[in-house]
């Protein structure tokens, strides 16, 4: 997009016909097919921000420049994605701002990457990691769309090799057993800074619980967010019948003094 605000050649599209139906493009000589009929994607240049466009079959067509949560949306996926109400509330923990370096474990598509990338801006880096060569391609492909140029991506087991070196401002785990890594974790935080990390099952929690305080974090401490949209509807708002429950659980903590890996005897690994 130019200082115009308006399409140009080049530019990606966001494509709506309603909440459950739509599409990501880029503005070029081309046509779009969809059930609803097609439109000359070149036509779109001058058009602004939230115009509506009228297919050959009569339907109208809404086009945004995408925002963050469109360019998710149609990401490619390895897995479960880290739902927005959880993305932000780990940004919000993580006290991330612009010019901070994030350290990731578990980049899977890439969708809190691209989000926290925002966040840190053209200063900042976040650097991800993942044992998944698939889920990294995938993560690149994803964010490439976006122009997105400050994530470095890893093919690395943090758990068997450690992160890459550097100094993290912040740590956002996303694993199935994230205790394992803390070990690793006290080499690249700084100290008096948080980790936050994502895990689906009680029993992690206490896996994860007991490892903390093994290594000497403080503040730790564990929620869960449950997003119930409200429905809008004349002389009938009322809280919707279906919400987002259960994603995930956060848990958060503050490094504070590194310890001697070999003097934990009680660590729970298994």
């Amino acid at each position: 997009m130019d200082n115009s605000g308006k399409f140009q050649i080049g530019d990606p599209v966001f494509i709506v016909y309603d909440r459950r139906r739509y599409w990501m493009k880029t503005v070029e000589e081309k046509e779009f097919h969809c059930n609803y009929g097609l439109i000359k994607l070149g036509e779109l240049v001058g058009k602004t921000d939230g115009s509506l466009i009228e297919t050959n079959k009569g339907k109208k067509l809404r086009v945004y420049f995408p925002k963050i949560n469109d360019w998710i949306r149609s990401f490619e996926h390895q897995g479960q994605i880290i739902y927005e109400k959880d993305a932000a509330q780990i940004a919000f923990l993580l006290d991330i701002k612009s010019g901070s370096i994030i350290y990731e474990a578990g980049t899977g598509s890439g969708a809190l990457t691209s989000y926290l990338s925002q966040i840190v801006g053209p200063t900042g880096k976040i650097v991800t990691h993942d044992v998944r060569n698939a889920a990294k391609k995938t993560a690149q492909k994803n964010l490439g769309r976006m122009g997105v140029t400050n994530v470095e991506f890893n093919l690395r087991d943090v758990i068997e090799e450690g992160f890459v070196e550097g100094k993290a401002d912040a740590i956002i785990l996303d694993m199935v057993d994230p205790w394992r890594v803390l070990s690793h974790v006290q080499n690249v935080l700084k100290i008096g800074k948080k980790i936050v990390i994502f895990i689906p099952s009680y029993n992690q929690i206490e896996k994860t619980f007991v490892a903390l305080k093994e290594y000497k974090f403080r503040e730790i401490r564990a929620i869960e967010l449950l997003e119930r949209e409200i429905q809008l509807k004349e002389n009938a708002i009322r809280p919707s019948t279906r919400m987002i429950g259960h994603t995930g659980f956060l848990m958060e903590a503050i490094f504070v003094e590194k310890v001697n890996h070999e003097s934990i005897n009680n660590l729970v690994v298994e």
